[in-house]
């Protein structure tokens, strides 16, 4: 059973939550007794994907919403409050790739977009809802970031740079909520086995410079991480087993926090 019910009576809100890695996380936090407010911006699917899990028992909840736009974010924390009366966890998962281009051959607008969906949304929901969890004196944040935050890839400048900052934007938050029962941590989770990543292999590169092998390899020697297997990681930073952590960045290349994970976690 996900978590051993660890987190009864705790509440959820999963960002890009109606398909790949957060549609996962929130299914892994439902199982693991916490309500959850899916927000995407995909309206039919998130509010499809929630009646799917409530009517299997969890308590669930769909909400249309684009992490950009500042306004329908704090549409989301009021609608969660409403609902559920608290909020103990926020997972930042909501992303977009595109464009995948050279700075010189980018749309700009798209560009932009990119930064606002990757950085400037995270920034948005953490600042609506820490009036809560800190009036809780509790809560866990979780964002979502990526390899490409610290390693240079050509054509992933918009992508690379927003994960980059989302980075340092945790590492700074983390260090502003201590003392106050609130932590903000981020998660590498890896090439995750998604539709972003099937996204990215069917870029035809044939007139560009840009070389994406490596996302074709991984997928073609089996390395890609299920989403499941990375709900889970994102579980465990979402639960009591990472309550002395805060301020760090956790990826998939840690054997002894995996292997932490793998003990809290093992009925």
């Amino acid at each position: 059973m996900a978590g051993k019910k660890k987190l009864q009576g705790q509440v959820a809100i999963v960002t890009g939550a109606s398909r790949g890695l957060g549609l996962a996380v929130a299914e892994w936090l439902t199982q693991a007794g916490a309500a959850v407010a899916l927000a995407a911006r995909s309206e039919e699917q998130v509010i499809a994907e929630a009646k799917r899990l409530a009517k299997a028992g969890a308590r669930a909840w769909g909400v249309p919403a684009d992490v950009s736009d500042l306004a329908q974010v704090e549409q989301v924390i009021a609608a969660t409050l409403e609902r559920f009366g608290r909020i103990d966890i926020l997972v930042n998962n909501a992303a977009v790739i595109w464009p995948i281009d050279e700075v010189g051959e980018a749309d700009p607008d798209e560009w932009a977009y990119n930064i606002h969906v990757n950085l400037v949304g995270p920034f948005y929901m953490a600042h609506s809802v820490l009036p809560t969890m800190m009036e809780q004196r509790y809560g866990r944040i979780i964002n979502v970031s990526s390899g490409l935050s610290t390693t240079p890839y050509s054509g992933f400048s918009a992508y690379g740079a927003a994960k980059a900052g989302l980075d340092q934007f945790t590492r700074i938050l983390a260090l502003e909520l201590k003392g106050t029962g609130v932590t903000a941590n981020v998660i590498y989770p890896g090439m995750v086995d998604t539709d972003m990543q099937a996204d990215i292999r069917s870029v035809d590169t044939s007139e560009s410079v840009i070389d994406l092998s490596m996302f074709h390899q991984a997928a073609e020697a089996g390395g890609l991480i299920s989403a499941q297997a990375a709900a889970r990681r994102i579980g465990w930073l979402a639960g009591p087993w990472s309550r002395n952590r805060s301020g760090e960045i956790f990826t998939f290349r840690d054997e002894g926090w995996l292997a932490e994970v793998e003990k809290d976690l093992t009925p």
